[in-house]
């Protein structure tokens, strides 16, 4: 008992908090809602493909190279991108499918991380 009889004595205690805090700007809901609908059609999001790596080993390399230089593509990204189109146009239409269903999920992920970042760096 004795206990909550001294935690009362000290709630009589004032703690300084300092100069009260004001907003510089005001505003009310409704104009916070007017302004996410004006700016929604701003703020949308453009998907695109940034310059990544893949590991290759040598041979590999070496032929993506040789093929570029008998002109099957001027760099060695369009030598990968025309070998890629023709292993996709002689796909069967089953596989073809596939393929589009797991790049969607694949292409979908890598747009989700790129907003997340977005967001992510927007704020901190």
């Amino acid at each position: 008992m004795s206990l909550v009889r001294n935690n009362n004595k000290e709630k009589n205690k004032i703690i300084p908090r300092g100069s009260d805090i004001k907003p510089q700007k005001e505003f009310s809901i409704d104009e916070l809602d007017n302004n996410d609908k004006n700016n929604a059609h701003h703020q949308t999001f453009e998907y695109i493909p940034a310059v990544t790596s893949i590991k290759v080993d040598t041979k590999i390399r070496d032929k993506v190279n040789t093929l570029s230089l008998i002109g099957y593509g001027e760099t060695q990204k369009e030598v990968i991108e025309n070998a890629l189109d023709s292993v996709i146009n002689n796909m069967s239409i089953e596989s073809k499918r596939s393929f589009e269903n797991q790049y969607q999920v694949l292409e979908n992920r890598t747009i989700n991380l790129i907003k997340k970042k977005t967001i992510d760096n927007y704020m901190s």
